[in-house]
């Protein structure tokens, strides 16, 4: 069973919000302005679990899913430390924000706790289906906000009461004193919003669950390299040293691959040229030229995106009828200045590490449960939190702690993602050849997303 919070509706009609689960964050913490302030407490109960109570820690930044121990828990030590039992307790440490203020509903459902109650909830969604698989979790909710310092403090809660694994946090000083704790206590921590190079080292016990910058770039060398000759690709970037760093690595990456072939082009482009007339891609669609081009536009940061929808739409207009094809980063799916008539024209196509197919019987069947478990459609990030949890679940029942091991080179197809663990090892380990020093765990799977027919497709 699976104590939860219960679900309530806060408008009729079309704008409900979901979850209710997190009622805790409403009514006790303030989220709409003019609501009291005054933090009600709860006793939190000592009897026996049922589905839909409520269970309040007396921290109100708490809460606890829990479903029934067993007494006859016996663990099972195996290879790794790998420990497998009955129940397992999972510590997740989520940026709801649940001191912040909102105006109203339409300012909850633009803000990142919303899109952080969608994740839980698809985490739950999750706890469901495994209950039905015969799981059993204890799951602890700590409210992480972004820059804050309550790691401490939930750091001591878990030393009290540790975790069989710890999953986030979001933000990322908390995240490497969590992965140093999870290093120390050899506790596996999941890392499945951010990756980053430097959180960890020589940790076997950190996995991150977010394909790198250098993976993405890898998948788009790849797919590009599988379909086109390098002599009609071009690296576009700045004048600037970082996207000439960037525009090496993905040249060097293709050089790895195929010692043999050419060097892709480099076209260097003054960013104030994007702002004047006249042409950037000089002589690139003359007739004699080759017919297709292909352009890799590597910048990922929201801080670029008005260089990349300048380049798109210089490209768009000097191309003329000629064919074009655009790879890119995911920034090319979630920016707003980027619609239809550029996906369609350029043929656009993105590392992306989820691909959500409507079509599909399961996504169609998440959408309605979850919509009748929670009154509103699922965002991305519900999908998200789903197919984590499953990941995790499902790993934990059949292999036990330290799972990692075990699923390398191992690919799982979730709902929306793909998940291929593989052991992540220092460039000096490597040229001394010694691949079982383990820097640190990886997710290195990626899709490659492109508009096909008016609709986005998996690109082979």
């Amino acid at each position: 069973m699976i104590s939860v919070q219960n679900h309530r509706q806060l408008l009729n009609g079309n704008k409900i919000v979901f979850l209710l689960i997190t009622i805790i964050f409403f009514s006790s913490c303030g989220i709409f302005s003019g609501s009291s302030n005054k933090k009600q407490r709860h006793k939190r109960r000592k009897s026996p679990v049922h589905k839909n109570k409520v269970e309040n820690k007396n921290d109100n930044a708490v809460d606890t899913l829990q479903w029934p121990e067993d007494d006859k828990d016996a663990d099972k030590i195996d290879l790794h430390g790998t420990v497998k039992k009955n129940s397992y307790t999972l510590d997740l440490l989520i940026p709801f924000g649940a001191n912040k203020h909102f105006e109203d509903i339409t300012g909850l459902e633009k803000s990142r706790t919303n899109k952080f109650l969608h994740y839980y909830s698809g985490v739950l969604m999750a706890l469901d289906e495994l209950e039905k698989q015969g799981g059993s979790f204890i799951v602890n909710v700590f409210d992480t906000p972004v820059k804050n310092n309550r790691i401490a403090y939930i750091k001591s809660k878990m030393n009290l009461d540790p975790p069989d694994l710890i999953i986030g946090p979001y933000d990322k000083m908390q995240l490497k004193s969590i992965a140093n704790y999870g290093k120390r206590k050899q506790i596996d921590v999941i890392s499945p919003w951010k990756s980053y190079s430097s959180v960890a080292n020589d940790n076997p016990y950190y996995i991150q669950l977010k394909p790198s910058l250098e993976n993405h770039f890898e998948a788009l060398v790849k797919n590009v390299d599988k379909n086109f000759d390098p002599e009609n690709v071009y690296i576009v970037g700045r004048d600037i040293f970082k996207d000439k760093s960037r525009m090496k690595k993905v040249n060097d990456l293709h050089k790895h691959n195929n010692e043999n072939d050419k060097d892709y082009n480099i076209l260097v482009i003054n960013k104030d040229s994007l702002e004047q007339e006249g042409s950037i891609f000089d002589g690139l669609f003359e007739e004699n030229k080759y017919k297709e081009k292909v352009f890799i536009i590597p910048n990922w940061s929201y801080k670029d995106e008005t260089f990349i929808y300048s380049c798109l739409r210089k490209l768009n207009i000097e191309k003329g009828e000629k064919k074009v094809y655009v790879y890119g980063m995911p920034i090319l799916l979630k920016s707003n200045k980027i619609g239809y008539n550029f996906f369609k024209r350029l043929n656009i196509r993105v590392a992306s590490p989820r691909y959500l197919d409507d079509s599909n019987s399961k996504v169609k069947k998440f959408k309605y449960d979850y919509y009748k478990k929670f009154n509103v459609f699922p965002l991305d990030e519900a999908y998200d939190g789903y197919d984590m949890m499953m990941f995790v679940g499902k790993n934990l029942i059949q292999y036990g702690t330290k799972f990692q091991y075990f699923v390398e080179n191992k690919k799982n197809d979730l709902l929306v993602n793909s998940i291929n663990i593989l052991r992540n090892i220092k460039e000096e380990d490597i040229t001394k050849e010694d691949l079982d020093k383990i820097n640190y765990f990886e997710n290195t799977d990626l899709f490659i997303v492109g508009f096909v027919f008016n609709k986005f497709e998996k690109i082979k």
